[in-house]
């Protein structure tokens, strides 16, 4: 992957998601996190971006990224029955 399809596939994380933090859950991430997400999106994200934007953006693609891993290990998991 060349240097230039990098920062256009980055900048997909760098952009409004559509939800509102309060309409969320709280997390708790570490401070070193925190702060280099905050970093992000203050000083990349225009101060037009929330940590909580961000977050969702970059959960959706790790999430699409790894659909069909995180679907073959759930299927490779035994079902339980109550």
């Amino acid at each position: 992957m060349n240097m230039k399809r990098k920062k256009n596939n980055y900048r997909a994380f760098l952009k409004k998601s559509g939800i509102k933090a309060r309409d969320g859950k709280q997390v708790y991430i570490s401070q070193a996190n925190h702060r280099r997400i905050t970093a992000i999106v203050s000083f990349l994200g225009n101060n037009d971006l929330t940590i909580a934007d961000y977050l969702e953006n970059v959960l959706n693609g790790h999430f699409q990224n790894y659909r069909d891993e995180i679907n073959r290990m759930f299927d490779a998991t035994p079902k339980v029955e109550l």
